[in-house]
């Protein structure tokens, strides 16, 4: 979700693994039967998922989704021996507070949710061509599995909410690239006529003793006014951060960005 261009050193770090784990399945390939071949194959259509999967997601800004503080609730530590026994990590985990180490806010900041569920449904049906669609079935008798079902149940409404609120924002960050493009042409042709002939600078040159302009000459005064908004910067309520305000000298810097 990250809107720079460039690639963070998240981004950089997965872009690694995914291309060398694309150019190892090449290699095995090469020199392998017809049938490791179309097994390969699949799996590199796996790779590729994963990537458009982990792309739905600001890596960067992914921890800020956790609250550190809450992990360590969710292991049992005294009963680590006995899950590694018995194989069975029920016995060490605890998955009920769950809700308490997620910052759904930031989560939702974090992650496009409408493409996400697309490229993990995607993911899934490559997945099935590799295994089985028996492989993703389970007995129901995992508990962490049910706590990890009961969250999902739990913040689906808001996640359904926080998904319209992101293509709201989508939907604005278009129109409002086209406001700044037309605030730009109109600034340009401003400042052009203002250096015309019957100007200097914003004052009229006119030898009519009543033209007389209520706008102060010169450019515009950068002041406090103009630097400063009243406007609250979030929209209470919101389940995604709004838009940063445009004012004052931000339409500059907004058409330089764009």
């Amino acid at each position: 979700m990250s809107r720079d261009t460039s690639p963070t050193s998240a981004e950089q770090f997965v872009a690694r693994i995914t291309d060398g784990t694309e150019r190892l399945l090449r290699e095995a390939a090469a020199d392998g039967s017809d049938e490791r071949r179309a097994v390969i194959t699949e799996l590199l259509d796996v790779v590729a998922e994963v990537e458009d999967l982990l792309e739905t997601t600001d890596l960067e800004r992914l921890p800020a989704a956790v609250d550190v503080s809450e992990l360590p609730g969710l292991v049992r530590l005294d009963e680590l021996p006995n899950a590694m026994r018995d194989r069975d990590p029920d016995l060490a985990v605890d998955l009920s507070t769950i809700g308490d180490v997620i910052e759904l806010r930031e989560l939702w900041n974090t992650v496009d949710i409408a493409d996400f569920l697309r490229e993990l449904r995607q993911l899934r049906t490559e997945l099935e061509d590799v295994v089985s669609p028996d492989a993703f079935e389970t007995s129901g008798d995992s508990e962490a599995a049910a706590e990890i079902r009961r969250f999902v149940d739990d913040v689906t409404p808001e996640a359904t909410n926080a998904a319209l609120q992101q293509e709201a924002k989508e939907a604005a960050r278009t129109a409002r690239k086209g406001v700044v493009e037309a605030h730009s042409t109109f600034e340009k042709l401003y400042e052009s006529t203002g250096r015309g002939p019957g100007y200097a600078g914003r004052k009229p040159v006119s030898k009519n003793p009543t033209a007389v302009s209520s706008v102060p000459y010169g450019p515009l005064p950068d002041s406090v006014s103009t630097r400063v908004s009243t406007v609250p910067a979030t929209v209470r309520h919101a389940k995604v951060d709004a838009l940063p305000r445009i004012y004052g000298r931000r339409w500059k810097t907004a058409a330089r960005s764009k």
